[in-house]
């Protein structure tokens, strides 16, 4: 099945958290977020070349990006995504991609 958004996020995790950030984004969150309906894959980047934000997650999504964000919400809700502390939620940047 081919992807109809790209959806990106950029992020950085709490000053002096960024081990445990890494630890939960890469062990928790990035499974748990890839496993939502919608989502098709995630993959965690590091941002070169710029102090903030630090990271960036490109997901490829079957499903609109509304659809997708409110079944993270409900995740949480429910238990099923884990956020963690340790990401500093004033860095978050999302931004959708759709083919051209």
């Amino acid at each position: 099945m081919s992807h109809e958004y790209t959806l990106i996020v950029y992020t950085s995790p709490v000053d002096g958290k960024e081990d445990e950030y890494n630890a939960w984004y890469d062990d928790v969150h990035l499974g748990e977020f890839s496993a939502l309906p919608g989502v098709l894959n995630g993959r965690r980047f590091k941002v070169a070349g710029v102090d903030k934000p630090q990271y960036a997650a490109i997901y490829e999504l079957s499903a609109p990006p509304d659809a997708v964000m409110a079944a993270m919400n409900e995740g949480v809700k429910n238990g099923t995504v884990r956020m963690s502390d340790t990401l500093d939620m004033t860095s978050v940047v999302i931004t959708t991609l759709t083919p051209r």
